[in-house]
């Protein structure tokens, strides 16, 4: 059974579930489904085709911290062309390995402005944070 066929049962059972509740009628089962299992748009769902015979083991980190920061969107996409897809606290290259964080540096994240905002490994914004809070 396809993911496309496994999927739409899961949602068919859920609804039926949903349905058989005394308090639901179709219209709020349909709402509580949609909630549950909401439609991603193409775009989000296309896979970015790997150029040549690249390999994530062929030491080309350029190459694969380029391509990663286009599966982001928006600030984090430009932040990362920004810092040419550096670590904004080790200077390591971005690559697929270790997820990314957007870092305040004020640490008030009602600030967005982009002179507040750095692209940080997961790694180092564990130990940004943990370095302040021993301060």
């Amino acid at each position: 059974m396809g993911r496309v066929s496994r999927a739409y049962h899961l949602q068919h059972r859920t609804y039926k579930v949903f349905n058989q509740e005394t308090k639901q009628n179709r219209q709020s089962s349909k709402k509580l489904l949609d909630q549950a299992f909401p439609s991603v748009s193409y775009s989000e769902n296309a896979h970015i085709k790997v150029f040549g015979n690249k390999s994530p083991f062929d030491g080309d980190l350029v190459y694969w911290s380029e391509r990663n920061s286009k599966l982001y969107d928006g600030k984090i996409s430009k932040l990362l062309k920004q810092q040419n897809h550096t670590c904004g606290h080790c200077g390591h290259k971005l690559i697929s390995f270790e997820r990314i964080h957007l870092h305040h540096k004020d640490c008030n994240h009602s600030n967005w402005k982009k002179s507040n905002l750095i692209i940080v490994h997961e790694s180092c914004h564990d130990y940004i944070h943990m370095s302040k809070a021993s301060a």
